[in-house]
């Protein structure tokens, strides 16, 4: 077998920036080769394909088992033309080889065989026995099995030996043309290697889709599958199920000669993975934590907010049970009691995180960076957290500018897996910023709870040069750009979605709540107001940040479309024991279903169903929503003369500046959008308000002009 690695050149990236010599269209003057198309390399399963053809085998059926994987066709023309071209090359292929062999070596005569017209005998179906019998009218009564059976090989010629002794050493056409191809597809098949480009392998159309994601190479395509699991191919437009798993099985057919492993995450859904590891695992709590090296739940509050059976959980047990690192004797230790009832410093920290539970997103972004700082404690500081001082927040502040590539993994990976690692990628400034900021107000909660006795971030903050706190308003839309919104809005197909993407967009743009906001309203928080001398106006109570509540008017154009989003589920509504939790936004179809053991060591299946549609949409499946819809937006952007990168990177949040923005473009109060926006100062808004800008553009404009003239 021979490798097409070494005869590809290599192949610029998708985005290479490098600068590209220019020249003229068309071939080079004075050349005289014949302008071919580059053809596909022989793989063992080409010549599957033709020898199934050979053999007189169902052609569908043999490209469905041998070539559905590379390219797709429903065209039995297309398939007849396939084998023929692959056939053609076959030879063509071997007729080069076959040049540079020795004269004692020469394939001359098996290339021969491959050129000549023998075709296979389509082969005869005969009746059974039985079959036989009742079509003759044979009374099987009459005869003895023996006798039906002598009659029955006469009849067909079964039992002719003359005949079949004749027919020793007679040559089959059809099994030497076999046997010709299965020798060439020794020597003429190609290995595929990781460098090999994806054109070598798959039709144009397949390699063009997986082009579109930046793969260029079959390993770049392995790699690709190993970071996005069992749902890699939802990434890859064009690319369906039923390709990914036949191209996933070629790959790993071939991962030896690849050199590289298709991850085992591809093979079947997190889910189910989860589970299967999970039942291997024994379900007591109690037992598990002891097996991690934690303490039992049973005897202290254990490490619930850093996940038990995490890979940060294990090495965090390994600190508490060391009298070093744990911080029981730690130098800023308060010895007398704590309101947190903490005995070491890992305890004392999740006990903290604990109160933020009814904050999941503040927990994790608290719990990341706690992690962070408490590894890079033990590991580089090799001190307890209640040790540290002002130099080592230094320490940790170079860390955070550099940090080291032994801690990054930058692959999406469970924090159960081996390879997880506390950082993705080197944190900007702005998220080394956030870093510290949050570090400091752990510390201040642990002196505040009288654990510590001093906070070693306070002294050292303002002497770091850290970016200032900016908000960027150019993350909304402009009118133009918004038109285009809507005009994408009416184009989608009636229904359901769209009315919920309708709701969804009119809601956050005409009232600039928070997208956490929106997925916790029910409808206990609508209520219709009466003012003197002001229309019947329906008022939405929400509760920001730090718990401010405040009450949002609503439009009645977003009232109407919530009234018709809520009422594609009034059947399900009338046997709701609690109206007032009914949530505005709603999911419209039943959640995913999750797998589950039937019994102990049972078998794994598809478990049912949680929740119906009609349930509350979180905020994550509002932001995915309304993120879908921007990409759709996104494609025809461009046709209407604006920028498609705008609304690929638009999320919720661009809506509520864009409420911001339009409500002091249209005069509103600078007070009173403070107010509808949930601002904790009116200096936010006023960077919404281009008013003083526009004052002060006027007054240099009007200045006297004292440049020397051009």
């Amino acid at each position: 077998m021979v490798s097409i690695a070494m005869s590809i050149e290599p192949i610029r990236p998708l985005f290479h920036t490098a600068p590209v010599e220019k020249r003229k269209p068309g071939r080079p003057s004075g050349a005289k080769a014949r302008v071919l198309q580059e053809a596909r390399a022989l793989g063992i399963h080409h010549f599957a394909f033709v020898r199934s053809s050979l053999l007189g085998l169902d052609l569908a059926d043999a490209f469905a088992r041998y070539m559905a994987w590379s390219e797709t066709t429903t065209d039995l023309r297309y398939v007849q033309g396939r084998r023929d071209t692959l056939l053609k090359q076959i030879i063509e292929v071997g007729r080069q080889h076959d040049a540079a062999l020795p004269a004692n070596a020469k394939i001359t005569h098996l290339l021969d065989l491959l050129r000549s017209d023998a075709t296979a005998k389509p082969a005869v179906q005969l009746p059974s026995l039985d079959e036989w019998v009742e079509a003759e009218g044979m009374d099987p009564d009459m005869w003895s099995e023996a006798d039906l059976l002598a009659e029955y090989k006469a009849a067909f010629g079964l039992d002719n030996a003359d005949a079949q002794e004749a027919a020793v050493g007679v040559k089959d056409p059809v099994a030497e043309r076999v046997r010709a191809l299965n020798y060439l597809e020794t020597i003429l098949s190609v290995i595929p290697t990781a460098v090999d480009r994806l054109e070598a392998w798959f039709a144009k159309p397949v390699a063009k889709c997986l082009r579109n994601v930046g793969l260029l190479t079959l390993g770049d395509l392995v790699r690709f599958i190993n970071v996005y699991g069992y749902r890699w191919h939802g990434r890859i437009k064009g690319f369906g199920a039923v390709r990914a798993r036949q191209v996933l099985h070629w790959l790993v057919l071939e991962q030896d000669h690849l050199n590289l492993l298709v991850s085992s995450n591809a093979y079947e859904p997190q889910s189910k993975r989860e589970l299967r590891a999970g039942g291997i695992v024994s379900g007591n709590a109690t037992t598990t934590m002891l097996l991690l090296g934690q303490p039992s739940a049973v005897g202290s509050q254990g490490l619930v907010q850093f996940g038990v059976g995490t890979s940060v959980a294990r090495s965090l047990s390994h600190m508490q049970a060391s009298p070093s690192l744990a911080g029981e004797q730690g130098d800023f230790r308060s010895h007398m009691a704590n309101t947190l009832g903490a005995r070491n410093d890992l305890e004392a920290v999740d006990l903290w995180l604990g109160r933020y539970k009814e904050k999941p997103s503040t927990q994790r972004s608290y719990r990341k960076e706690a992690e962070r700082f408490l590894l890079w404690c033990a590991q580089d500081l090799k001190k307890p957290l209640s040790s540290v001082t002002a130099p080592d927040v230094q320490k940790y502040r170079t860390f955070l500018q550099a940090v080291p590539a032994t801690w990054i993994h930058r692959t999406p990976c469970k924090r159960t897996d081996p390879a997880w690692r506390a950082f993705r990628s080197q944190p900007s400034p702005a998220s080394q910023k956030q870093a510290l900021v949050i570090l400091q107000t752990l510390y201040g909660g642990l002196v505040d709870a009288g654990y510590l006795v001093a906070n070693p971030f306070r002294s050292v903050m303002k002497s770091f040069d850290l970016p200032a706190t900016k908000m960027d308003i150019k993350r909304s839309f402009t009118e133009a750009e918004w038109s285009h919104v809507l005009a994408c809005l009416d184009a989608l197909p009636a229904g359901s979605e769209a009315l919920r993407v309708k709701c969804i967009l009119e809601l956050l743009v005409t009232s600039g709540i928070r997208l956490d906001e929106l997925a916790k309203a029910t409808h206990k928080d609508l209520r219709l107001e009466h003012l003197p001398d002001l229309a019947e106006t329906w008022i939405l109570t929400v509760t920001g940040k730090r718990n401010k509540t405040r009450e949002v008017p609503l439009n009645p154009d977003v009232v109407r479309l919530l009234g018709l989003h809520g009422g594609e589920f009034i059947q399900n509504d009338l046997h709701s024991t609690d109206k007032d939790q009914l949530p505005l936004i709603r999911t419209l179809h039943a959640s995913v279903r999750k797998w589950k053991l039937t019994g102990e060591g049972g078998e794994m299946v598809a478990a049912a169903s949680t929740e119906g549609a009609g349930t509350r949409l979180s905020a994550a499946g509002i932001y995915a929503v309304i993120k879908r819809f921007f990409r759709h937006a996104a494609t025809s952007a461009q046709a209407a003369g604006l920028d498609p990168q705008r609304f690929e990177k638009a999320s919720t949040h661009w809506m509520r500046h864009t409420f911001v923005r339009q409500a002091l473009v249209d005069g509103v109060p600078i007070e009173v959008a403070s107010e509808l926006a949930g601002h904790a100062s009116i200096d936010t808004t006023s960077i919404y308000s281009t008013q003083e800008l526009a004052r002060k553009i006027r007054a240099v404009q009007g200045m006297k002009r004292r440049v020397v003239g051009s």
